[in-house]
């Protein structure tokens, strides 16, 4: 349910951004029910098709999981791997930094 959460907020947040692009092509209160609009028509099936996504990631995670490396710990290195990967998108998103670079070149206190 996190990533599910993290990852419709991550592409709704893309999507309104570029909606945003557009706000001088209309009038504030039509734009603002056309926005409201938009990400409701989107966020919806977005989440619902998303969480089957996870569901069945975890399932078979489990599943597979069982003869490597126990029953969960599959699925608590897939939670904490799908962290890692928004957490790049988001500080791609927000500072404009590389997260990956930093990881990987030991600094990651925000001056990349």
């Amino acid at each position: 349910m996190t990533l599910t959460i993290l990852t419709a907020n991550l592409i709704t947040i893309a999507i309104n951004n570029y909606m945003v692009s557009y706000k001088y092509h209309y009038k504030p209160l039509v734009f603002t029910f056309l926005g409201m609009a938009i990400i409701v028509v989107v966020f919806y099936p977005l989440f619902i098709k998303l969480e089957n996504w996870v569901k069945d990631i975890s399932v078979s995670v489990v599943k597979s999981g069982k003869s490597v490396a126990g029953r969960y710990m599959g699925l608590v290195l897939v939670f904490l791997l799908g962290l890692l990967v928004l957490s790049y998108f988001y500080a791609r998103m927000w500072y404009h930094i590389n997260l990956l670079h930093g990881l990987l070149q030991g600094n990651i206190n925000g001056n990349m």
